[in-house]
């Protein structure tokens, strides 16, 4: 059984691959931590950073509004995400209503506020 310390490190490695374009590996060790944790959302808030990397917005947003979301209606990083997903799609309006959302003292308030002040 993998401990928090580990899986902290996989989604490190994984949040590399995605930066670095390997995006293949970096779903590959979200979708293993999942299936050791299923319910482990910042595993899956990666994953769907994982899709909104290469433009898969309506998968991003799947994993988002129907498990992350749906389980944790203010989780700041999963909204902050979702907010990308829906400014890169080119669903400006929506992108706004959902980073309103995020609490102004979490730390993805500052993605939140880049996002919209380049939406604007």
């Amino acid at each position: 059984m993998l401990t928090n310390e580990d899986v902290r490190r996989l989604l490190d490695i994984a949040a590399a691959g995605i930066n670095a374009g390997e995006i293949a590996s970096a779903r590959k060790i979200c979708e293993g931590v999942i299936a050791g944790h299923p319910e482990h959302a910042p595993a899956k808030i990666l994953l769907a950073l994982s899709h909104i990397a290469v433009g898969e917005y309506e998968a991003a947003d799947l994993i988002l509004k129907d498990d992350v979301l749906q389980k944790t209606p203010n989780d700041p990083d999963a909204l902050v995400y979702l907010g990308l997903s829906a400014h890169l799609a080119g669903r400006k309006d929506e992108a706004v209503e959902i980073l309103g959302r995020v609490p102004a003292d979490a730390p993805a308030q500052r993605l939140a506020a880049a996002i919209l002040e380049e939406n604007a």
